[in-house]
């Protein structure tokens, strides 16, 4: 609900101060950042002692920041709370939780992540029109409070029930006896790299300069879709139904790729996703009718929703387990700072020229740059 919903509050904050949308779009480069860093921490700490820590003290973070997000008046207040705060917040769930599920699954593990992801999408979909709702009727000070809680109360209580692996409890990974044989040498512990032992390999690097790319295109339409769908004068809500809609796709796109993951790899998987996301962008720069906004949210959001899924999987196979939350951490760094620029450059583009075009056209080449990358990963040995 997080980024989601950034963009439906950024035109009502953004009017009611006067603020240039680029200034107050650098908080989520902010919040990139330092939950880029950040997560390496949370990374480590769940790898050690499981999800449940830092999930709690995340949702705590997070629901505190929203709730102060509400009292807001000045820039540098956003880029403290938004930037850091919930920032901190949400490093302490994202890394933790979805590292921990690929140990849970020795088999049908691409199907297991993708559901596990689908919470995100859930909150793609219920988040912007919730958002908006309260937003039209009350205010955006309230929403925030409504958004606060939801973090606040929900994800401690939620965290309480996770663990770091089956063997905490007695048991054994799903279908471990079952597994394919491309799937064991990651179960061992001897098989598994340590950070300083992945970064001398050539596909750390490839899936550390592919991330910065597809982080840089989906801030850009986390921030800047709906303000762009209201400019060329669509309602609000409409614009919210678009936010949500690509929401619901993605959360499409991510069981999807879960199940084909499973078939035909993560990595084949990651490079079709990719070239289907760059001709979505290619559309994006003539969709200029409500209906042609639509269909760019079901094609995009599909096609993206598969790109998390796969860092996850082809990390934990590429990487081994033990050290998975780490490793995966260490490569969204990398993502996180490519995924900073996003906003506060599409936002200045536009203050400096009224128009997203300039922008977009950014987003389709750094997508294709992505998906040639996704090739060299395609052809990468293993441990290489």
């Amino acid at each position: 609900m997080t980024f989601f919903s950034f963009g439906i509050f950024l035109k009502p904050v953004t009017t009611q101060f006067g603020w240039d949308r680029g200034a107050f779009s650098a908080a989520i480069s902010v919040t990139m950042l330092v939950a880029g860093s950040i997560g390496i921490f949370m990374g480590r700490l769940s790898d050690k002692y499981g999800p449940r820590l830092p999930a709690t003290v995340g949702g705590i973070l997070a629901g505190t920041g929203f709730l102060l997000m509400s009292q807001i008046s000045a820039l540098w207040q956003v880029y403290l709370i938004f930037g850091c705060l919930i920032a901190v917040g949400g490093a302490g769930c994202v890394i933790p939780i979805t590292s921990t599920i690929p140990r849970w699954f020795a088999a049908r593990r691409g199907i297991a992540t993708g559901l596990t992801w689908t919470g995100m999408a859930l909150g793609g979909i219920i988040g912007p029109m919730l958002v908006q709702s309260l937003i039209s009727g009350h205010g955006w000070r309230l929403a925030y409070v409504v958004v606060g809680l939801i973090n606040l109360v929900l994800t401690p209580i939620l965290a309480q029930l996770l663990r770091r692996d089956p063997e905490q409890i007695g048991l054994r990974p799903y279908g471990e006896s079952q597994a394919g044989p491309g799937v064991g040498h990651a179960e061992r512990p001897e098989a598994s790299l340590s950070l300083g032992q992945a970064i001398r390999t050539r596909r750390f690097w490839i899936l550390g300069s592919l991330l910065p790319c597809t982080f840089f295109v989906h801030q850009v339409m986390m921030s800047h879709l709906a303000p762009h769908a209201i400019d060329i004068k669509l309602a609000p809500a409409t614009a919210a139904g678009i936010i949500s809609l690509l929401g619901a796709t993605n959360l499409v796109g991510r069981n999807l790729s879960g199940l084909v993951s499973d078939r035909i790899g993560a990595r084949l998987y990651l490079t079709a996703c990719l070239f289907v996301m760059t001709l979505s962008l290619v559309w994006l720069l003539f969709a200029t009718d409500t209906w042609m906004l639509f269909m760019f949210a079901v094609v995009y959001g599909v096609a993206q929703g598969g790109i998390p899924i796969s860092h996850t999987l082809i990390t934990g196979d590429v990487f081994g387990l033990r050290y998975l939350g780490t490793i995966m951490a260490s490569t969204m760094v990398l993502g996180s700072i490519g995924g900073s620029f996003g906003p506060p450059l599409a936002g200045s583009i536009f203050d400096s020229s009224s128009s997203y075009d300039l922008a977009f056209i950014i987003c389709v080449l750094l997508s294709t740059l992505a998906l040639i990358l996704s090739f060299f990963l395609l052809r990468a040995r293993a441990y290489d």
